[in-house]
């Protein structure tokens, strides 16, 4: 029998915590889809101090039940002995890996493309490319559509957009709030974490970003050998790879002279927040506070920053937002934001303080949408039942927008609102302060 793996042996005081109360099943959106006891964290936990006592082997029955989590950390939040069973989970997959059962494809991308960084942007190109001029002109009818479930893509899927050129290629390497690449000792100098998403599929997202940071007064340094923070890797249970990402990330972060880092993404701002020290052993994480971009720029006194014109300080831009519409937005919460991190008000002060806004809160705002990162591309059909319930939330709430912090949660609400037919936007908060807040709609 293959033991328990070395990540899993160290945290077996979490599973001891567990007092299988069901607080868990009242929260998992995992188990609200299949209702079945291995299906929830306290049922996971059951599987876990089975193999830990020797009397379960780490099979494929065993693997099956441990990749189905989302991590949401909603099971963590509601319970009440503070079971991490988030951290127990990503330890079982850890030793899942140990006994080689990390899959091929994930093996390629991880130790290739991700943990290496220069192949994933020309990749990511060629993606680009052949969704241009390949995929796009394909009709729904298709028998090359047709033919996309057999190579694991469900053939109404809407995937993102590849960008021609990634943010890290075309954004200085410094941007100061008086618009040069000069920055000024008398500001605040912040590192921007881009993430891979926003570099590869959403720079517009990346740039609004540092303008939002700009109009704050904070001149923004981008260290151009950043990398993929490592969440997808030690999230599939590769800690060996995900810990030589997060050193060379660490390295960057350290070496751009900044005061702090600020990012736009859930899952990346939790991983150098908390992730590297707790989960990966960095004793210090990035040696410096990090800061989601909502919660910096609240920190800063800058929620009424996204009111600031771009341009033009006559009053025409005022009167101008008079007469215009509001355009009515709602906030869906990311999982690794609202949980992971607790920032909750932040985002939405800044949403209520846009000129050209009107905020509605819809329910569940923080109901996981079923993204999960690779969960989504692994167990589609049950992404999509949990993405499901998100949609009718804003379908009740009647708005032309969805506001997020989080690139993944912005593909899957694209992908599920698409599929049901709704004509809603999603976009980071930072998009929408520059584009709405500063009066152009366009």
């Amino acid at each position: 029998m293959i033991g328990p793996g070395t990540e899993l042996s160290l945290r077996r005081d979490i599973a001891d915590k567990c007092r299988s109360c069901g607080s868990c099943r009242a929260v998992c959106p995992i188990f609200a889809e299949i209702g079945r006891e291995d299906s929830v964290a306290r049922g996971k936990v059951a599987l876990i101090r089975a193999v830990l006592d020797g009397e379960l082997g780490l099979t494929e029955i065993f693997d099956d039940r441990i990749q189905l989590c989302l991590n949401c950390k909603a099971c963590v939040d509601a319970c009440p002995n503070d079971v991490r069973v988030d951290d127990l989970i990503l330890s079982a997959r850890s030793g899942l890996v140990e006994a080689g059962r990390l899959p091929f494809v994930k093996r390629f991308v991880f130790r290739r493309l991700l943990r290496r960084g220069r192949l994933l942007p020309p990749v990511g190109k060629t993606a680009g490319f052949f969704q241009r001029f390949v995929l796009r002109g394909l009709p729904k009818n298709s028998p090359f559509r047709l033919l996309l479930p057999a190579v694991g893509i469900d053939r109404d899927r809407v995937f993102p957009q590849f960008a021609r050129a990634t943010f890290l290629e075309t954004v200085p390497e410094v941007v100061s709030a008086n618009n040069t690449v000069a920055a000024s000792d008398g500001r605040p100098r912040v590192a921007y974490f881009v993430g891979c998403a926003a570099n590869l599929i959403y720079p517009e997202s990346a740039r609004a970003a540092v303008e939002a940071l700009n109009r704050a007064g904070v001149d923004v340094v981008v260290p151009k050998s950043q990398g993929c923070c490592g969440t997808p890797v030690f999230n599939a249970g590769d800690f060996v790879t995900a810990r030589e990402m997060a050193a060379r990330n660490i390295e960057a972060l350290r070496g751009s002279g900044a005061d702090a880092v600020v990012t736009a993404c859930a899952s990346c701002g939790l991983t150098l927040k908390r992730e590297y020290a707790e989960l990966l052993g960095f004793e210090d994480g990035v040696g410096m506070p990090v800061y989601d971009l909502t919660e910096y720029l609240v920190l800063r006194g800058g929620a009424a920053v996204s009111a600031v014109p771009a341009a033009g300080q006559d009053g025409t831009h005022v009167a101008a937002e008079a007469e215009r519409p509001k355009v009515r937005v709602t906030y869906h919460d990311p999982c690794h934001l609202v949980r992971g991190q607790g920032v909750y008000e932040e985002p939405r002060e800044i949403l209520r303080s846009m000129p050209g806004v009107e905020f509605v809160e819809m329910r569940d705002a923080d109901r996981c949408c079923g993204g999960g990162g690779s969960f989504s591309l692994s167990h589609y059909d049950l992404s999509k039942a949990v993405g499901r319930r998100k949609v009718e939330a804003i379908r009740d709430a009647h708005v032309d927008v969805v506001a997020t912090e989080c690139p993944a949660c912005v593909m899957q609400l694209t992908d599920m609102l698409a599929q049901a037919g709704m004509d809603v936007a999603v976009v980071s908060v930072a998009e929408l302060a520059v584009r709405w807040g500063a009066g152009d709609s366009s």
